[in-house]
Protein backbone atom coordinates (compact mmCIF):
# COMPACT_ATOMS: atom_id res chain seq x y z
CA UNK A 1 0.00 0.00 0.00
CA UNK A 2 1.14 3.07 -0.95
CA UNK A 3 1.53 5.95 1.57
CA UNK A 4 -0.11 9.33 0.65
CA UNK A 5 1.21 12.16 3.33
CA UNK A 6 -0.75 15.69 3.59
CA UNK A 7 1.41 18.60 2.37
CA UNK A 8 -0.10 22.14 2.33
CA UNK A 9 1.20 24.87 0.32
CA UNK A 10 0.91 28.34 0.54
CA UNK A 11 1.34 31.30 -1.53
CA UNK A 12 2.31 34.43 0.28
CA UNK A 13 -0.03 37.03 0.50
CA UNK A 14 0.90 41.15 0.22
CA UNK A 15 -0.98 43.54 2.41
CA UNK A 16 0.13 47.57 2.08
CA UNK A 17 -0.37 50.86 3.83
CA UNK A 18 0.47 54.01 3.24
CA UNK A 19 2.39 54.22 7.19
CA UNK A 20 4.66 56.38 6.09
CA UNK A 21 2.44 59.31 5.60
CA UNK A 22 0.31 58.67 8.06
CA UNK A 23 3.31 58.42 10.72
CA UNK A 24 4.59 61.73 9.54
CA UNK A 25 1.21 64.00 9.67
CA UNK A 26 1.39 62.59 13.24
CA UNK A 27 4.36 63.88 14.06
CA UNK A 28 3.87 66.91 11.92
CA UNK A 29 0.45 67.19 14.60
CA UNK A 30 2.77 66.68 17.70
CA UNK A 31 5.56 69.06 16.84
CA UNK A 32 2.87 71.49 16.13
CA UNK A 33 1.47 71.51 19.54
CA UNK A 34 4.60 71.01 21.81
CA UNK A 35 5.11 74.27 23.53
CA UNK A 36 2.23 75.64 22.22
CA UNK A 37 0.77 78.45 24.65
CA UNK A 38 -3.13 78.03 24.22
CA UNK A 39 -5.38 81.29 24.35
CA UNK A 40 -9.90 81.16 23.84
CA UNK A 41 -9.93 80.79 20.01
CA UNK A 42 -6.48 78.84 19.95
CA UNK A 43 -8.32 76.43 22.75
CA UNK A 44 -11.42 75.57 20.66
CA UNK A 45 -9.41 74.97 17.17
CA UNK A 46 -7.25 72.39 19.19
CA UNK A 47 -10.48 70.57 20.82
CA UNK A 48 -11.17 70.05 17.00
CA UNK A 49 -8.76 68.67 16.12
CA UNK A 50 -8.37 66.26 18.60
CA UNK A 51 -11.82 65.58 17.84
CA UNK A 52 -10.38 64.46 14.50
CA UNK A 53 -7.51 62.95 16.08
CA UNK A 54 -9.44 60.26 17.76
CA UNK A 55 -11.94 59.91 14.59
CA UNK A 56 -8.76 59.22 12.74
CA UNK A 57 -7.32 56.42 15.18
CA UNK A 58 -10.73 54.92 15.71
CA UNK A 59 -11.29 54.90 11.35
CA UNK A 60 -7.63 52.85 11.14
CA UNK A 61 -8.32 50.39 14.18
CA UNK A 62 -12.07 49.26 13.16
CA UNK A 63 -10.41 49.41 9.35
CA UNK A 64 -7.71 46.86 10.53
CA UNK A 65 -10.24 44.65 12.27
CA UNK A 66 -12.19 44.24 9.34
CA UNK A 67 -9.11 43.49 7.19
CA UNK A 68 -7.79 40.99 9.49
CA UNK A 69 -11.11 39.19 9.04
CA UNK A 70 -11.26 39.45 5.43
CA UNK A 71 -7.54 38.27 4.86
CA UNK A 72 -7.90 35.62 7.77
CA UNK A 73 -10.99 33.83 5.91
CA UNK A 74 -9.19 31.99 3.60
CA UNK A 75 -7.15 30.06 6.44
CA UNK A 76 -10.13 29.53 8.32
CA UNK A 77 -12.17 27.46 5.63
CA UNK A 78 -8.52 25.77 5.40
CA UNK A 79 -7.97 25.00 8.74
CA UNK A 80 -11.55 23.78 9.14
CA UNK A 81 -10.98 21.69 6.01
CA UNK A 82 -7.64 20.23 7.35
CA UNK A 83 -8.90 19.33 11.00
CA UNK A 84 -11.29 17.34 9.31
CA UNK A 85 -8.91 14.85 7.54
CA UNK A 86 -6.80 14.81 10.46
CA UNK A 87 -9.63 13.56 12.47
CA UNK A 88 -9.95 10.75 9.97
CA UNK A 89 -6.71 9.31 10.33
CA UNK A 90 -7.90 7.92 14.07
CA UNK A 91 -10.36 5.87 12.76
CA UNK A 92 -7.89 3.53 10.89
CA UNK A 93 -5.03 3.83 13.75
CA UNK A 94 -7.73 2.81 16.10
CA UNK A 95 -8.95 -0.25 14.32
CA UNK A 96 -4.80 -1.46 13.62
CA UNK A 97 -3.94 -0.79 17.19
CA UNK A 98 -6.80 -2.41 18.59
CA UNK A 99 -5.91 -5.55 16.35
CA UNK A 100 -2.41 -5.57 17.52
CA UNK A 101 -3.11 -4.67 21.11
CA UNK A 102 -5.50 -7.72 21.27
CA UNK A 103 -2.95 -10.11 19.16
CA UNK A 104 -0.19 -8.46 22.45
CA UNK A 105 -2.50 -9.15 25.34
CA UNK A 106 -3.40 -12.68 23.89
CA UNK A 107 0.35 -13.30 23.87
CA UNK A 108 0.90 -11.74 27.18
CA UNK A 109 -2.22 -13.89 28.84
CA UNK A 110 -0.86 -17.48 27.41
CA UNK A 111 2.89 -16.11 28.56
CA UNK A 112 1.21 -15.69 31.84
CA UNK A 113 -0.23 -19.40 32.37
CA UNK A 114 2.92 -20.05 31.12
CA UNK A 115 5.27 -18.75 33.99
CA UNK A 116 2.47 -19.80 36.71
CA UNK A 117 2.69 -23.41 35.40
CA UNK A 118 6.90 -22.95 35.70
CA UNK A 119 6.26 -21.74 39.04
CA UNK A 120 4.26 -24.51 40.10
CA UNK A 121 6.45 -26.90 38.99
CA UNK A 122 9.55 -25.45 40.62
CA UNK A 123 8.84 -24.06 43.92
CA UNK A 124 8.07 -26.36 46.43
CA UNK A 125 4.91 -25.46 49.07
CA UNK A 126 7.83 -24.65 51.94
CA UNK A 127 9.50 -21.97 49.87
CA UNK A 128 6.36 -20.69 48.39
CA UNK A 129 6.45 -18.60 52.07
CA UNK A 130 9.45 -16.92 51.52
CA UNK A 131 9.10 -16.10 47.12
CA UNK A 132 5.48 -16.02 46.21
CA UNK A 133 4.62 -15.81 42.53
CA UNK A 134 3.81 -11.74 43.00
CA UNK A 135 7.05 -10.82 45.02
CA UNK A 136 9.29 -12.69 42.33
CA UNK A 137 7.26 -11.76 39.25
CA UNK A 138 9.51 -10.44 36.58
CA UNK A 139 7.65 -7.77 33.87
CA UNK A 140 10.70 -8.61 31.41
CA UNK A 141 9.41 -12.61 31.31
CA UNK A 142 6.54 -11.57 29.42
CA UNK A 143 8.79 -10.39 26.86
CA UNK A 144 8.50 -12.44 23.26
CA UNK A 145 12.05 -12.50 23.16
CA UNK A 146 12.26 -14.23 26.73
CA UNK A 147 12.41 -17.51 26.57
CA UNK A 148 10.90 -20.45 29.01
CA UNK A 149 14.49 -21.82 29.57
CA UNK A 150 15.65 -18.39 31.00
CA UNK A 151 11.94 -17.88 33.00
CA UNK A 152 13.36 -21.75 34.40
CA UNK A 153 16.82 -20.78 34.85
CA UNK A 154 15.56 -17.39 37.31
CA UNK A 155 12.99 -19.39 39.61
CA UNK A 156 15.47 -22.01 39.90
CA UNK A 157 17.98 -20.13 41.24
CA UNK A 158 15.92 -18.30 43.60
CA UNK A 159 14.24 -21.38 44.94
CA UNK A 160 17.68 -22.82 45.51
CA UNK A 161 18.84 -20.17 47.14
CA UNK A 162 15.93 -19.62 49.41
CA UNK A 163 16.69 -23.40 50.54
CA UNK A 164 20.18 -22.88 50.90
CA UNK A 165 19.32 -19.56 52.98
CA UNK A 166 16.64 -21.02 55.55
CA UNK A 167 18.81 -24.30 55.89
CA UNK A 168 21.93 -22.54 57.04
CA UNK A 169 19.76 -19.87 59.33
CA UNK A 170 18.18 -23.34 61.01
CA UNK A 171 21.72 -25.08 61.07
CA UNK A 172 22.28 -22.70 63.52
CA UNK A 173 20.09 -23.71 66.44
CA UNK A 174 19.25 -20.61 68.12
CA UNK A 175 15.98 -19.70 70.53
CA UNK A 176 15.29 -16.74 67.70
CA UNK A 177 15.74 -18.92 64.56
CA UNK A 178 11.77 -18.29 64.16
CA UNK A 179 12.45 -14.04 64.49
CA UNK A 180 15.87 -14.93 62.31
CA UNK A 181 13.48 -16.57 58.93
CA UNK A 182 10.82 -14.04 59.52
CA UNK A 183 13.76 -11.37 58.92
CA UNK A 184 14.73 -12.87 55.74
CA UNK A 185 11.24 -13.57 54.50
CA UNK A 186 10.64 -10.20 55.01
CA UNK A 187 13.79 -9.12 52.56
CA UNK A 188 15.40 -12.16 51.66
CA UNK A 189 19.11 -11.28 52.87
CA UNK A 190 20.63 -14.03 55.07
CA UNK A 191 23.52 -11.67 55.98
CA UNK A 192 20.52 -9.57 57.88
CA UNK A 193 18.90 -12.88 59.52
CA UNK A 194 22.42 -14.06 60.36
CA UNK A 195 22.73 -10.40 61.94
CA UNK A 196 19.47 -10.97 64.23
CA UNK A 197 20.57 -14.70 65.47
CA UNK A 198 23.93 -13.32 66.69
CA UNK A 199 22.39 -9.89 68.27
CA UNK A 200 19.81 -12.22 69.74
CA UNK A 201 22.65 -14.15 71.36
CA UNK A 202 24.62 -11.58 72.22
CA UNK A 203 21.75 -10.32 74.20
CA UNK A 204 20.74 -13.58 75.78
CA UNK A 205 24.60 -13.28 77.37
CA UNK A 206 23.71 -9.76 78.64
CA UNK A 207 20.31 -11.06 80.10
CA UNK A 208 22.18 -14.01 81.94
CA UNK A 209 25.00 -11.75 82.67
CA UNK A 210 22.49 -9.42 84.32
CA UNK A 211 20.47 -12.04 85.76
CA UNK A 212 23.65 -13.12 87.48
CA UNK A 213 24.90 -10.05 88.69
CA UNK A 214 21.13 -9.26 89.98
CA UNK A 215 21.00 -12.46 92.06
CA UNK A 216 24.18 -11.75 93.71
CA UNK A 217 22.87 -8.25 94.61
CA UNK A 218 19.86 -9.15 95.86
CA UNK A 219 21.53 -12.15 97.98
CA UNK A 220 24.03 -8.98 99.48
CA UNK A 221 21.15 -6.41 100.18
CA UNK A 222 18.87 -9.83 101.79
CA UNK A 223 22.22 -10.30 104.02
CA UNK A 224 22.39 -6.14 104.54
CA UNK A 225 18.69 -5.63 105.48
CA UNK A 226 18.76 -8.83 108.00
CA UNK A 227 21.51 -6.67 109.81
CA UNK A 228 20.24 -3.61 109.46
CA UNK A 229 16.05 -5.07 110.78
CA UNK A 230 18.44 -6.19 113.63
CA UNK A 231 19.93 -3.32 114.60
CA UNK A 232 16.73 -1.16 114.27
CA UNK A 233 15.26 -3.65 116.63
CA UNK A 234 17.63 -2.81 119.60
CA UNK A 235 17.14 0.29 118.40
CA UNK A 236 12.98 0.43 118.84
CA UNK A 237 13.72 -1.74 122.28
CA UNK A 238 15.29 1.76 123.67
CA UNK A 239 13.33 3.96 122.28
CA UNK A 240 10.01 1.88 123.51
CA UNK A 241 11.67 1.89 126.69
CA UNK A 242 13.39 5.78 126.72
CA UNK A 243 9.05 6.46 125.41
CA UNK A 244 7.72 4.61 128.53
CA UNK A 245 9.56 6.87 130.88
CA UNK A 246 9.10 10.02 129.26
CA UNK A 247 5.09 8.92 129.06
CA UNK A 248 4.80 8.31 133.03
CA UNK A 249 6.90 11.94 133.70
CA UNK A 250 3.79 13.04 131.09
CA UNK A 251 1.10 11.55 133.11
CA UNK A 252 2.37 13.14 136.01
CA UNK A 253 3.04 16.37 134.95
CA UNK A 254 -0.57 15.87 133.15
CA UNK A 255 -2.51 15.15 136.62
CA UNK A 256 -0.83 17.91 138.67
CA UNK A 257 -1.60 20.07 135.44
CA UNK A 258 -5.22 18.84 135.64
CA UNK A 259 -5.58 19.41 139.27
CA UNK A 260 -4.39 23.21 139.25
CA UNK A 261 -6.77 23.64 136.28
CA UNK A 262 -9.90 22.35 138.14
CA UNK A 263 -9.10 24.05 141.41
CA UNK A 264 -8.71 27.48 139.09
CA UNK A 265 -11.87 26.56 137.51
CA UNK A 266 -13.56 25.77 141.26
CA UNK A 267 -12.09 28.96 141.77
CA UNK A 268 -13.54 31.20 138.41
CA UNK A 269 -16.95 29.35 138.56
CA UNK A 270 -17.53 31.10 142.72
CA UNK A 271 -16.32 34.47 140.98
CA UNK A 272 -18.50 33.66 138.35
CA UNK A 273 -22.05 32.84 140.31
CA UNK A 274 -21.24 35.80 142.45
CA UNK A 275 -21.25 38.13 140.14
CA UNK A 276 -24.20 36.68 138.16
CA UNK A 277 -25.93 37.20 142.02
CA UNK A 278 -25.33 40.52 141.65
CA UNK A 279 -26.45 41.19 138.06
CA UNK A 280 -29.56 39.39 139.00
CA UNK A 281 -30.03 41.98 141.99
CA UNK A 282 -29.35 44.79 139.64
CA UNK A 283 -31.68 43.71 137.29
CA UNK A 284 -34.30 42.98 139.69
CA UNK A 285 -33.93 46.44 141.02
CA UNK A 286 -33.81 48.03 137.62
CA UNK A 287 -36.83 45.96 136.56
CA UNK A 288 -38.59 47.29 139.61
CA UNK A 289 -37.68 51.28 138.69
CA UNK A 290 -38.68 50.92 135.24
CA UNK A 291 -42.48 49.27 136.32
CA UNK A 292 -43.08 52.29 138.75
CA UNK A 293 -41.92 54.46 136.34
CA UNK A 294 -44.13 52.63 133.93
CA UNK A 295 -47.00 52.47 136.27
CA UNK A 296 -46.52 56.41 136.56
CA UNK A 297 -46.58 57.04 133.12
CA UNK A 298 -49.59 55.32 132.24
CA UNK A 299 -51.51 57.17 135.20
CA UNK A 300 -50.26 60.86 133.62
CA UNK A 301 -51.71 59.56 130.06
CA UNK A 302 -54.71 58.46 131.43
CA UNK A 303 -54.98 61.74 133.26
CA UNK A 304 -54.01 63.57 130.28
CA UNK A 305 -56.52 61.28 127.69
CA UNK A 306 -59.62 62.12 130.05
CA UNK A 307 -58.93 66.09 130.12
CA UNK A 308 -58.12 65.87 126.10
CA UNK A 309 -61.65 63.66 125.97
CA UNK A 310 -63.31 66.55 127.87
CA UNK A 311 -62.10 69.56 126.08
CA UNK A 312 -63.14 67.29 122.86
CA UNK A 313 -66.83 66.81 123.95
CA UNK A 314 -67.08 70.27 124.76
CA UNK A 315 -66.15 71.33 121.21
CA UNK A 316 -68.48 68.92 119.74
CA UNK A 317 -71.27 70.68 117.81
CA UNK A 318 -74.83 70.27 118.46
CA UNK A 319 -75.94 68.05 114.95
CA UNK A 320 -80.10 68.56 115.58
CA UNK A 321 -79.38 73.08 115.28
CA UNK A 322 -79.91 74.63 112.16
CA UNK A 323 -76.86 74.30 109.54
CA UNK A 324 -75.04 77.14 107.18
CA UNK A 325 -72.34 77.13 105.08
CA UNK A 326 -68.91 78.25 105.77
CA UNK A 327 -65.37 77.80 103.91
CA UNK A 328 -62.37 78.56 105.82
CA UNK A 329 -58.85 78.71 104.12
CA UNK A 330 -56.15 76.79 106.58
CA UNK A 331 -52.63 76.10 105.69
CA UNK A 332 -51.82 72.58 106.74
CA UNK A 333 -49.22 69.38 106.49
CA UNK A 334 -50.40 66.57 105.53
CA UNK A 335 -50.20 65.13 108.79
CA UNK A 336 -52.46 68.04 110.56
CA UNK A 337 -55.08 67.65 107.24
CA UNK A 338 -55.50 63.87 107.50
CA UNK A 339 -56.01 64.31 111.51
CA UNK A 340 -58.52 67.19 111.17
CA UNK A 341 -60.31 65.28 108.27
CA UNK A 342 -60.64 62.51 110.47
CA UNK A 343 -62.00 64.81 113.32
CA UNK A 344 -64.44 66.29 111.56
CA UNK A 345 -65.49 63.04 110.90
CA UNK A 346 -65.90 61.24 114.13
CA UNK A 347 -67.51 64.81 114.97
CA UNK A 348 -70.37 64.49 112.50
CA UNK A 349 -69.56 67.39 110.54
CA UNK A 350 -70.00 67.53 106.97
CA UNK A 351 -67.40 69.08 104.80
CA UNK A 352 -66.30 68.86 101.41
CA UNK A 353 -62.64 69.90 100.10
CA UNK A 354 -62.16 72.52 97.03
CA UNK A 355 -59.08 72.63 95.00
Amino acid sequence: MSEITAVITQETGKISCNFEQVEKAIKDTLAEYKGAVFTEDSKTYAKKHVASLRKQKKDFQDNLRSEKKRYMEPWEKFETQAKELISLYDEPINLINGQVQAFEEKRVAEKKKLIHKIYKELVPVSVEDYIPMERIYNPKWENATFKEKDIRSDITGMTERVQKDTATITGMGSEAEEKALGVYRANLDITEAIACINEYERQRQEILAREQERARREEEERIRREEQEKLLAEQRAREEKEAALRQAELEKQEALRKAELERQEAVRKAEQEKQEALRRAELERQEAMRRAEAEKAAEVEQARETAAREVVENFIPDAEGDTELYEYRMSLSSDAKEKLEMYMDSVGIEWEMIV
